[in-house]
Protein backbone atom coordinates (compact mmCIF):
# COMPACT_ATOMS: atom_id res chain seq x y z
CA UNK A 1 0.00 0.00 0.00
CA UNK A 2 2.83 2.40 0.83
CA UNK A 3 4.43 1.64 -2.52
CA UNK A 4 1.14 2.51 -4.25
CA UNK A 5 0.86 5.80 -2.37
CA UNK A 6 4.45 6.76 -3.13
CA UNK A 7 4.20 5.89 -6.81
CA UNK A 8 0.91 7.73 -7.11
CA UNK A 9 2.39 10.74 -5.31
CA UNK A 10 5.22 11.00 -7.80
CA UNK A 11 2.90 10.76 -10.80
CA UNK A 12 0.43 13.26 -9.45
CA UNK A 13 3.00 15.77 -8.21
CA UNK A 14 3.65 17.03 -11.72
CA UNK A 15 -0.03 17.60 -12.41
CA UNK A 16 -0.56 19.52 -9.19
CA UNK A 17 2.59 21.54 -9.80
CA UNK A 18 1.19 22.75 -13.10
CA UNK A 19 -2.20 23.52 -11.57
CA UNK A 20 -0.56 25.34 -8.65
CA UNK A 21 1.35 27.61 -10.96
CA UNK A 22 -1.93 29.31 -11.79
CA UNK A 23 -4.32 30.99 -9.44
CA UNK A 24 -7.34 28.71 -8.99
CA UNK A 25 -10.45 29.80 -10.83
CA UNK A 26 -13.94 28.45 -10.94
CA UNK A 27 -12.93 26.58 -14.10
CA UNK A 28 -9.72 25.15 -12.63
CA UNK A 29 -9.90 22.92 -9.57
CA UNK A 30 -6.50 21.38 -8.84
CA UNK A 31 -7.97 18.76 -6.49
CA UNK A 32 -10.53 17.48 -9.00
CA UNK A 33 -7.95 17.50 -11.78
CA UNK A 34 -5.59 15.49 -9.60
CA UNK A 35 -8.30 12.99 -8.69
CA UNK A 36 -9.33 12.48 -12.32
CA UNK A 37 -5.74 12.13 -13.50
CA UNK A 38 -4.80 9.72 -10.69
CA UNK A 39 -7.82 7.51 -11.32
CA UNK A 40 -6.96 7.37 -15.03
CA UNK A 41 -3.22 6.81 -14.58
CA UNK A 42 -3.69 4.13 -11.94
CA UNK A 43 -6.63 2.61 -13.85
CA UNK A 44 -8.76 2.64 -10.72
CA UNK A 45 -12.48 1.94 -10.79
CA UNK A 46 -13.08 5.14 -8.81
CA UNK A 47 -11.83 7.36 -6.04
CA UNK A 48 -10.50 5.80 -2.85
CA UNK A 49 -9.01 7.06 0.42
CA UNK A 50 -5.45 6.98 -0.98
CA UNK A 51 -6.41 9.19 -3.90
CA UNK A 52 -8.18 11.62 -1.56
CA UNK A 53 -5.13 11.74 0.72
CA UNK A 54 -2.61 12.29 -2.05
CA UNK A 55 -4.59 14.86 -4.00
CA UNK A 56 -5.81 16.77 -0.95
CA UNK A 57 -2.30 16.96 0.53
CA UNK A 58 -0.75 18.16 -2.71
CA UNK A 59 -3.52 20.68 -3.36
CA UNK A 60 -3.17 21.97 0.20
CA UNK A 61 0.56 22.47 -0.42
CA UNK A 62 -0.35 24.55 -3.45
CA UNK A 63 -2.64 26.72 -1.35
CA UNK A 64 0.02 26.99 1.37
CA UNK A 65 2.43 28.47 -1.16
CA UNK A 66 -0.22 30.93 -2.27
CA UNK A 67 -0.89 31.92 1.36
CA UNK A 68 2.82 32.57 1.95
CA UNK A 69 3.02 34.65 -1.22
CA UNK A 70 -0.05 36.66 -0.21
CA UNK A 71 1.35 37.27 3.29
CA UNK A 72 4.58 38.47 1.68
CA UNK A 73 2.59 40.87 -0.49
CA UNK A 74 0.69 42.14 2.55
CA UNK A 75 3.96 42.61 4.44
CA UNK A 76 5.45 44.63 1.58
CA UNK A 77 2.28 46.63 1.15
CA UNK A 78 2.07 47.36 4.87
CA UNK A 79 5.69 48.54 4.90
CA UNK A 80 5.07 50.73 1.85
CA UNK A 81 2.01 52.25 3.51
CA UNK A 82 3.94 52.60 6.79
CA UNK A 83 1.37 50.44 8.59
CA UNK A 84 3.36 47.66 10.27
CA UNK A 85 0.48 47.07 12.71
CA UNK A 86 -1.69 45.98 9.77
CA UNK A 87 0.72 43.18 8.90
CA UNK A 88 1.10 42.17 12.55
CA UNK A 89 -2.68 41.96 12.96
CA UNK A 90 -2.96 39.75 9.88
CA UNK A 91 -0.15 37.52 11.15
CA UNK A 92 -1.97 37.18 14.47
CA UNK A 93 -5.16 36.18 12.68
CA UNK A 94 -3.15 33.73 10.57
CA UNK A 95 -1.85 31.96 13.67
CA UNK A 96 -5.34 31.82 15.19
CA UNK A 97 -6.81 30.63 11.90
CA UNK A 98 -4.22 27.83 11.68
CA UNK A 99 -5.02 26.62 15.20
CA UNK A 100 -8.74 26.66 14.38
CA UNK A 101 -8.23 24.69 11.15
CA UNK A 102 -6.04 22.11 12.89
CA UNK A 103 -8.66 21.50 15.59
CA UNK A 104 -11.67 21.64 13.27
CA UNK A 105 -10.12 19.18 10.84
CA UNK A 106 -9.08 16.86 13.65
CA UNK A 107 -12.72 16.84 14.73
CA UNK A 108 -13.85 16.16 11.17
CA UNK A 109 -11.40 13.28 10.84
CA UNK A 110 -12.54 11.72 14.09
CA UNK A 111 -16.26 12.08 13.57
CA UNK A 112 -16.75 11.98 9.79
CA UNK A 113 -13.90 9.74 8.69
CA UNK A 114 -10.20 9.52 7.93
CA UNK A 115 -10.30 11.16 4.48
CA UNK A 116 -11.27 14.38 6.25
CA UNK A 117 -7.82 14.62 7.86
CA UNK A 118 -6.53 15.64 4.42
CA UNK A 119 -9.63 16.97 2.66
CA UNK A 120 -10.77 19.36 5.40
CA UNK A 121 -7.52 21.37 5.62
CA UNK A 122 -7.39 21.62 1.84
CA UNK A 123 -10.85 23.20 1.82
CA UNK A 124 -9.96 25.66 4.57
CA UNK A 125 -6.68 26.62 2.88
CA UNK A 126 -8.52 27.39 -0.36
CA UNK A 127 -10.91 29.63 1.58
CA UNK A 128 -7.99 31.34 3.31
CA UNK A 129 -6.40 32.20 -0.04
CA UNK A 130 -9.61 33.99 -1.01
CA UNK A 131 -9.72 35.80 2.35
CA UNK A 132 -6.14 37.02 2.11
CA UNK A 133 -6.64 38.16 -1.47
CA UNK A 134 -9.20 40.62 -0.14
CA UNK A 135 -6.48 42.30 1.96
CA UNK A 136 -4.27 43.07 -1.04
Amino acid sequence: MLKFILSTSVLVFGAIGLACAQQPTTESDPYSECVEQTIQEQQLPGINNSVVQICADQTKQCYEKQIVALLDQIRAQSAEWKQPERYQAILKSQRLWKAYVDQECDNAGQYIGSPMYAYCPMQHYAERVAQLQQYI
